[in-house]
């Protein structure tokens, strides 16, 4: 009896031991969660830099830290590597990181991603959105070294460290908003030809970065919402638009560093040098639109976003006519369905010409009075004879080369040109019946593209 007894009482006291040993444990947690929070909300509080509070944040938690834009470009690391960014092999264009990425940006709070097969990486990592309002900027993120479990980063931890660094974002946006509101100021002058005097736009170009030495190009990058997104005004578009010019902004940074961005109200300006020979690596115009489409679409696919881009200028006078050029081939890709694309305004052709009709009613019946027998013919029996107008027309008339495109007889092209001639009334050895047969090829490929 009294050996079952000692045994009982051996048994509590080893419960009471784990008990006060779990206490013991969850107050040290405790006591190093107030110190983390404590020495992080002073070093904001003291105007710190963003890099002195990712280094401090790193030596409180032992980990690698990195601190990513929304593009997952690093902004600041620390840590056992200052390159830490090493271990986190991500682009956004990856489907799985942009599942992860997703789901930061609905829960707001921090995730542990355990190292994922295919990413490079063999380490996982807690990752925490940093969000002012609804606006994202950026991610915080804390790499946990392979084998080593032994003290993994406190969830908590990581999320007070994310508001921290979020307080030192918005601080140092604020400081930039008031540059580009200056820079914007100046640019705009540019733009809008306001400033008459030749020395004197020299002078302001020079004040943002402008090299006279080299050709430049503007680009206009314009958004809009896709059919079921908010209605033009909303708040939450106004601020999502916000959102995607600054993540183009970032993009331009990246891949033209020598380009000057300025976001406005319902854009991003863009003035892109051309490549030289002194600069023959610089990205082309048409190829930094490419590029921005390309990626924001990935990330925002709600939202349409298309660049024009102006022709070549060669002095600061010139950028006014650039400008306008840039921000019409946007209207154009707007009017005859070309949203999401990059579009160079001396690549318009006849749409320049087509663009001046204000009712796009009279072009579609301009298009329905010249071709409308041959598309209602084709629809009905289900040929291709206006496809085959376009190559005609395309290889100026050359039957052989239709044949060749088309993979048929010549014979066979020489019956659909009569088929036709005999539906549309049209004479295709007539200079004027081509010339109206093109216009209206054009409008159909505008107003309805394939």
């Amino acid at each position: 009896m009294a050996a079952t007894e000692e045994t009982t009482d051996r048994r509590t006291l080893a419960r009471l031991q784990a008990v006060v040993q779990t206490l013991s444990a969850q107050n040290a947690d405790l006591k190093r969660l107030v110190s983390i929070y404590d020495r992080l909300t002073g070093m904001v509080l003291q105007d710190a830099p963003l890099e002195a509070i990712t280094r401090l944040f790193a030596e409180l938690v032992g980990r690698p830290v990195t601190v990513l834009d929304p593009l997952l470009q690093p902004l600041a690391s620390a840590g056992a590597a200052e390159g830490a960014t090493a271990g986190l092999p991500w682009t956004a264009a990856d489907p799985q990181v942009q599942r992860v990425l997703a789901t930061l940006a609905d829960e707001r709070r921090p995730l542990r991603i355990p190292p994922v097969p295919g990413w490079g990486s063999g380490q996982g990592c807690v990752i925490a959105p940093i969000v002012v309002g609804e606006a994202l900027m950026g991610y915080l993120a804390v790499l946990e070294p392979p084998g080593d479990e032994s003290a993994e980063v406190d969830l908590l931890a990581v999320q007070h460290a994310a508001t921290v660094h979020a307080l030192a974002l918005m601080r140092e946006r604020i400081a930039q908003d008031v540059g580009d509101r200056l820079k914007e100021d100046l640019v705009d002058s540019l733009l809008l030809g306001q400033v008459a005097d030749p020395e004197q736009a020299r002078a302001r170009a020079l004040l943002v970065g402008y090299d006279p030495a080299r050709a430049y190009r503007v680009l206009s990058v314009a958004l809009d919402e896709r059919p079921g997104g908010p209605a033009p005004g909303d708040s939450a578009a106004l601020s999502r638009h916000r959102h995607v010019l600054d993540t183009a902004s970032r993009l331009v940074a990246l891949q033209a560093a020598a380009a000057i961005a300025v976001a406005r109200r319902d854009e991003l300006v863009v003035l892109a040098p051309e490549p030289d020979p002194t600069h023959p690596a610089a990205l082309p115009a048409t190829e930094l639109g490419t590029s921005i489409v390309e990626a924001l679409q990935s990330r925002f696919p709600a939202i349409a976003i298309t660049v024009g881009i102006g022709g070549p200028c060669h002095d600061p006078g010139g950028l006014a006519q650039s400008y306008i050029q840039a921000r019409r081939a946007v209207a154009i890709a707007r009017r005859f369905g070309r949203l999401g694309t990059a579009t160079a305004f001396e690549e318009l052709g006849i749409y320049r010409l087509l663009f001046q009709i204000a009712d796009p009613a009279e072009l579609r019946a301009y298009a329905e009075q010249v071709l409308g027998p041959l598309v209602a013919y084709d629809r009905k029996h289900q040929t291709e004879l206006v496809h085959t107008l376009t190559v005609y027309l395309h290889h100026l008339g050359s039957v052989q080369l239709v044949a060749r495109e088309l993979f048929v007889h010549v014979n066979t092209v020489s019956y659909r040109l009569q088929r036709i001639q005999t539906i549309t009334g049209l004479d295709l050895e007539n200079a004027d019946d081509r010339l109206a047969a093109q216009v209206a090829l054009k409008i159909l490929q505008g107003l309805d593209p394939p």
